[in-house]
């Protein structure tokens, strides 16, 4: 039993780390509702429009018009100087060409340049139409009141504002309003009808583009993440090889990697559509398809959206109240992560180092599970004194399992022995560990975060340069190296079971694991190294007192 037992709980945590390795925590597929699967394969896959307006229209009025500009031949570069980031617009279709994050760094060198969010082939943030009524619309040249904003030492937010004007007599309005302590971005969209007919089409905002070019790592991985009514609909981008469509109440949709998220969020949400399609070129674009506007002759409508390009960071989502924490999420062991999440930071605060307040953390945890663990490391000193009785159980019922079973029952009771009390160590410390997995691989306080020495990356394997690359690794592995041959160590001095296949078994884990967590984030490893390091600790107190 006791081996069928240990079997079990190693294949179980090898099965949990193969699937955070290559699975998703919380991936859910786009769901593609019959009504707009129909109008797919009649409208080239374009998602139905609701016949519900939520924009309403006001007359044209001289005082809220935006004084005429002079047109320019060739499309301006707009530079945004903000405390945070670096933001380049384009007077092409008035959208973003470039969003570097001055706080993080592409990667952990020294003279790595600050994190570009994303890299357009083509402006991104652009509008366009449903029934394309404006074919223009999507080469647009649009006029900005600005050259250049510089946010730096200011209090007050500052905005900027393109206009285009339709052959058809339509005129567009981007004003995109940045504030000096925030990585949101207010946008403005304004339609005035001009022309001689009435405007009935659905507004698109887009986002376009490589998303994340820096998310390269096998942990990293882009979505497409929309909340669509009360539910998280999440699609992983390398798996979309065609175009889907969500339809329902739209609060926000975005880009989200484990690190950083590009959102897009109306200023209320709206009975419509997302639609996200890949594109031959290695872009993805998603579209946010607003209801129809039906917009009268010298009426006007306005359209209000809030963006958010930075950190996936839960504090700085959650002081926006605008749902989009709800991409902060760790999966089945959420109710543990973010506990030990705000234990690290606040552990943060007076180390200014991640690696040891992991360590603080692996000591806590040690300490609280003590008695468990001492019971646990009891009990398999109980099962080794034993082991004479039990292979004179099997000698005696060899031909008959059932009564070996019987016996070897009696025997446990009789004694008040666990027979499965040795595997609890491993046990109770899996919530934790996978906790502790997701917390490194997916909050951005652990990106880029240093320990000392080589190890300058919590969320990456640790790799020491030793001049030359191993095959497979790279650099020298040290931390993982240490784990194993602490592991090893705990083995050695652990009560051996009497059973042979179970006493292989055991002393190979070290081995398997040392492999196993061989190119894990270092942070995961430190606590497995540390939590090592006391289990023997605890260890050698009990064969001691023995």
């Amino acid at each position: 039993m006791e081996k069928n037992a240990l079997i079990a709980v190693v294949l179980s945590m090898v099965v949990l780390l193969l699937w955070s390795f290559f699975g998703s925590q919380s991936e859910k597929p786009l769901p593609q509702p019959p009504a707009v699967e129909q109008a797919a394969e009649q409208e080239a896959a374009k998602p139905v429009p609701t016949n519900e307006s939520v924009t309403a229209s006001t007359p044209v009025e001289p005082s809220v018009a935006v004084p005429e500009v002079v047109p320019t031949t060739q499309a301006r570069t707009i530079v945004v100087e903000h405390p945070l980031y670096r933001a380049e617009l384009t007077e092409n279709q008035a959208g973003f060409l470039s969003f570097r994050l001055k706080k993080y760094r592409e990667t952990v060198a020294k003279d790595s340049p600050p994190l570009e969010l994303f890299k357009a082939h083509q402006p991104c943030l652009v509008l366009g139409l449903y029934n394309n009524s404006v074919p223009e619309l999507p080469r647009a040249l649009f006029t900005s009141d600005r050259s250049r904003i510089d946010l730096t030492g200011k209090s007050a937010p500052e905005a900027l504002t393109f206009q285009w004007t339709s052959p058809q007599g339509l005129r567009f309005i981007k004003k995109y309003t940045f504030h000096p302590d925030s990585y949101l971005i207010d946008l403005d969209v304004t339609v005035s009808n001009f022309g001689a007919g009435v405007f009935d089409d659905n507004l698109e905002l887009s986002l376009i583009g490589s998303p994340f070019d820096h998310a390269n790592s096998s942990y990293n991985e882009v979505h497409m993440t929309a909340l669509i009514g009360n539910s998280l609909k999440t699609e992983a981008l390398k798996k979309l090889e065609e175009q889907d469509i969500v339809a329902g109440e739209i609060h926000w949709a975005a880009y989200v990697d484990n690190y950083f998220m590009t959102a897009m969020v109306p200023d209320q949400a709206f009975t419509g559509s997302v639609r996200i399609s890949p594109r031959g070129d290695s872009t993805v674009r998603i579209d946010l398809v607003n209801p129809p506007a039906n917009l009268p002759k010298a009426m006007e409508t306005r359209y209000g959206y809030h963006l958010y390009f930075g950190p996936r960071q839960l504090e700085v989502l959650k002081s926006l109240h605008l749902g989009l924490e709800r991409v902060v999420d760790y999966g089945f062991f959420d109710i543990i992560a973010k506990p030990v999440l705000y234990l690290l930071k606040w552990f943060y605060k007076g180390l200014h180092n991640y690696g040891l307040a992991i360590i603080l953390v692996t000591v806590i945890i040690k300490i609280l599970f003590w008695p468990l663990t001492q019971k646990s490391y009891t009990s398999m000193k109980a099962m080794k004194d034993l082991q004479p009785q039990m292979t004179k159980i099997r000698e005696q019922y060899k031909d008959d399992k059932q009564r070996i079973n019987a016996e070897m029952m009696g025997l446990y009771k009789t004694h008040k022995v666990n027979p499965l009390g040795g595997c609890l160590p491993m046990v109770i410390q899996i919530p934790v560990f996978f906790a502790l997995y997701r917390i490194l691989v997916q909050s951005i306080e652990m990106r880029h975060a240093p320990f000392m020495l080589w190890v300058n990356d919590l969320s990456a394997p640790d790799r020491l340069p030793i001049g030359f690359d191993l095959p497979y690794v790279g650099g020298l592995p040290v931390l993982t190296l240490l784990m194993g041959l602490s592991m090893f160590i705990q083995q050695k001095m652990t009560p051996t079971p009497g059973d042979p296949t179970q006493a292989k078994m055991m002393m190979m884990l070290p081995i398997v694991f040392t492999f196993l967590f061989i190119n894990f984030p270092s942070g995961l490893v430190l606590y497995w190294l540390v939590n090592n390091i006391l289990s023997i600790g605890q260890q050698y107190l009990i064969n001691k007192k023995a």
